[in-house]
């Protein structure tokens, strides 16, 4: 928790205290130069999360997500790190240990990861 700082180590505080579920998650950032971020994604990142829903009209179907990588430094692109998700637009008994995921900014796929673990969970 010394990584984070002030309203965002709040914040996770007090998501992690609410008994808030969440996961924890593997992920690799996609490089700069295969079309990925510029910068690293630091605590209480709000990326989309695609986990392959399709609406009837063939369009990929995004949830919101909060992540808090266990560096303190965040995760750059490129780079493999562990981070908690939380899910805030999906329910949490809809992801399992070991599913793949993919995060998103706009269009822009910006990291895949794959679930480690489940916390709180109801």
């Amino acid at each position: 928790m010394d990584e984070f700082q002030g309203d965002q180590k709040r914040v996770l505080r007090e998501m992690l205290a609410s008994g808030e579920p969440h996961f924890v998650v593997q992920l690799t950032l996609v490089k700069t130069e295969e079309g990925g971020r510029q910068g690293r994604i630091a605590p209480g990142y709000r990326p989309q999360l695609w986990i392959g829903q399709r609406s009837a009209s063939g369009d990929m179907i995004h949830w919101d997500s909060r992540l808090y990588p266990h560096s303190g430094r965040g995760i750059r692109p490129g780079e493999t790190g562990k981070a908690l998700l939380f899910l805030l637009s999906l329910p949490p008994a809809v992801l399992q240990v070991g599913e793949r995921l993919e995060f998103f900014e706009g269009q822009r796929r910006v990291a895949i990861g794959e679930v480690l673990s489940a916390v709180n969970l109801p």
